[in-house]
């Protein structure tokens, strides 16, 4: 005769005393990690290994009073946009290949790189500057202030091939440090440069150099210079005031 089952009833009786049921015992939750649990000894190596920085504040939204009117503009010729953007000041680049010495008025440059220090400058393949860098591979870029605005305008107007702009305009060549090229002693600074990029030259007159060295006069690095800054037309536009009013709000890492 098969035996019997055990009734249902005692069936479940039998499972609710079960110890083996996850749920007869609730495990505790594992204790929230808080300042107070961390070992101080813990938190200083982890500062000198270099926490996670702190999130920047976020930039404050200008309220309806501080948002800037928008401007009314008109429709403008293309080709004199270089009258908004000019970069930079007006500078004589000087030059010398076996011998000859040149000066150049140049205002189309701009910085391409911090380290190493790197400039651009646009150079038209008629200038004889144009041949003698590309052919020495160097050049000084000096930053003239507005006490020699005419000499800079007349230098630009003249040709070295058949002018010796030192001796025409009675200005100083002083011998180089790193490069064979002449600095002119009457601007405020000096900049040695080496070619560090041909590869635009052909396409797009453009230099890339490296400056590597660099002379400055105690005042310009003190409180900036009045230099020339060319607007296109015929004007020209005398660097204004300098103000660090907007310092505290400026992160050098954006820029």
């Amino acid at each position: 005769m098969p035996a019997r089952k055990p009734a249902r009833k005692t069936v479940r009786k039998l499972a609710r005393k079960s110890p083996s049921r996850a749920a007869s015992k609730p495990v505790a939750a594992p204790a929230r990690a808080t300042a107070k649990t961390v070992p101080k000894a813990d938190t200083k190596a982890k500062a000198a290994r270099g926490a996670t920085p702190a999130r920047a504040a976020a930039t404050p939204r200008a309220t309806a009073a501080q948002r800037p009117r928008p401007v009314k503009k008109v429709d403008f010729p293309v080709e004199d946009v270089r009258r908004f953007l000019e970069p930079g000041p007006i500078v004589l680049v000087s030059s010398c290949f076996e011998g000859e010495t040149n000066i150049m008025t140049l205002g189309w440059h701009m910085v391409m790189g911090f380290e190493p220090a790197l400039v651009g400058c646009y150079i038209w393949n008629a200038n004889h500057s144009f041949g003698l860098i590309r052919r020495s591979k160097v050049c000084v870029i000096n930053v003239p202030t507005v006490d020699l605005a005419e000499t800079v305008v007349d230098i630009g107007n003249c040709s070295g091939r058949d002018t010796d702009k030192f001796e025409t305009f009675g200005l100083t060549p002083q011998p180089g440090v790193m490069v064979s090229a002449p600095l002119i002693a009457e601007c405020v600074a000096s900049f040695e440069c080496r070619l560090a990029d041909a590869s635009l030259i052909d396409r797009l007159g453009l230099f890339v150099f490296e400056v590597v060295k660099a002379h400055a006069a105690p005042a310009a690095i003190r409180t900036a210079p009045k230099t020339l800054h060319y607007r296109g037309d015929g004007e020209f536009m005398i660097a204004g005031e300098t103000t660090r009013q907007w310092r505290r709000r400026f992160r050098p890492e954006m820029l």
